[in-house]
């Protein structure tokens, strides 16, 4: 079966540990099937308890007509606390889209953006071009705050490549650039986002080589580009990096969301070769998320270790593997009390606190936004 297909059959869950498993490994993959992103949807809109989670793991995934329909019809009457994480959403929904439903839309989405999708839609290359140009001033000068302005700009990217604006030789020559810096400017991140766009693998080693950099943002793009390949090229390149500290976390997502047999054989023998207690925990996760019986030695002497880093939710994430799989063990039942009391803790804690400011208002998971703003993953910035 592929890991789609083990995902499936838990895809809504009762059990509200493996539906944040399930979500949790859906949340960097990025071949989910639109429909699943429908049901998803419909089921944040159905039951409150899961809408903070649901929302938050959709904010990678593309959305179809059906998804807009869904979002127009049921953001009106969403409780203030939890609208705001819905209209991350709908600032991710396509142009062509946003702009069929502007009618309904126009109240969550500010003036200035629907003169950018206007041009998306009908502007002229360099016209796309200078307003990228502007965008990309904007992130310089934005600092921590530039989360918004990166959503524009890859709007923008992604508008250059569909419209063929972009060339091999152009990505050669802002590269070259690149590297000679200490640091990647926004300029170089969004490159690597468009090789992500226009597949071209020639560039994977020197995407790989670039992981040494202790940059977050440039981490964090090549984690997706990479991964978008789903290649065991990309798994052998990133593997080295495994046994790396400084770049654990990004590489472990990497090959963690290339479902291949070969991505499991590469993270089993990092696990078995890993002597820090955060970096066994880390590849234990990325094992667990391939939903693979062969990973089932080490996943199981993991939890014969007598403690955690604390990374991870060891004992939710090991549960879920074996509750997906089917698979039988002596302390599944212990597993789930552990972990259920922790989650019920979690959410308590979170209805206990004001509800401004929004970002601390909920629990913050490994794989959740951090609450600094930077819209990063939580254990891609403070949580490291």
């Amino acid at each position: 079966m592929t890991f789609l297909e083990k995902i499936k059959p838990h895809l809504i869950s009762d059990d509200i540990l493996i539906q944040e498993v399930v979500l949790h490994a859906l949340h960097d993959y990025p071949n989910v099937p639109e429909e699943w992103t429908n049901e998803l949807l419909k089921e944040a809109f159905r039951n409150k308890d899961k809408q903070t989670s649901i929302f938050i793991y959709l904010e990678n995934q593309s959305f179809n007509e059906e998804a807009v329909k869904i979002l127009v019809e049921n953001v009106p009457s969403m409780e203030p606390s939890n609208r705001h994480l819905a209209l991350n959403l709908v600032h991710r929904i396509e142009p062509e889209l946003a702009l069929k439903y502007k009618e309904q839309l126009q109240n969550y989405i500010p003036k200035e953006t629907w003169s950018l999708y206007d041009l998306l839609l009908h502007g002229k290359d360099e016209e796309v071009y200078s307003e990228y140009g502007q965008i990309l001033n904007d992130l310089e000068r934005a600092g921590s705050e530039h989360h918004h302005y990166l959503i524009k700009a890859k709007k923008l990217a992604a508008c250059l490549v569909k419209n063929g604006w972009v060339t091999e030789n152009e990505i050669d020559l802002v590269l070259e650039e690149e590297l000679k810096e200490k640091w990647f400017s926004f300029n170089g991140i969004l490159t690597v986002y468009m090789i992500g766009l226009l597949k071209l693998e020639r560039y994977i080693p020197l995407l790989v080589s670039l992981l040494d950099r202790d940059e977050d943002s440039l981490l964090e793009e090549l984690s997706v580009t990479l991964t978008s390949f789903q290649s065991d090229e990309v798994v052998k390149e990133v593997a080295p990096y495994l046994r790396k500290d400084n770049s654990i976390i990004y590489t472990a997502s990497i090959v963690e969301n290339i479902k291949s047999d070969f991505a499991v054989e590469v993270l089993r023998e990092a696990y078995r070769s890993a002597k820090e207690l955060d970096q066994q925990d880390i590849l234990m996760e990325a094992l667990c998320h391939q939903f693979s019986e062969e990973a089932l030695p080490e996943i199981t002497a993991h939890m014969e270790l007598e403690y955690t880093s604390g990374l991870v939710d060891v004992e939710q994430t090991v549960y879920g593997y074996f509750s997906i799989l089917g698979l039988k063990h002596r302390e599944l039942a212990l597993w789930r009390q552990v972990a259920l009391e922790r989650e019920l803790d979690f959410r308590q804690k979170g209805n206990d606190l004001p509800l401004a400011p929004v970002r601390n208002e909920m629990k913050v998971g490994r794989n959740d936004p951090c609450p600094c703003g930077s819209g990063k993953k939580y254990k891609k910035c403070c949580g490291k």
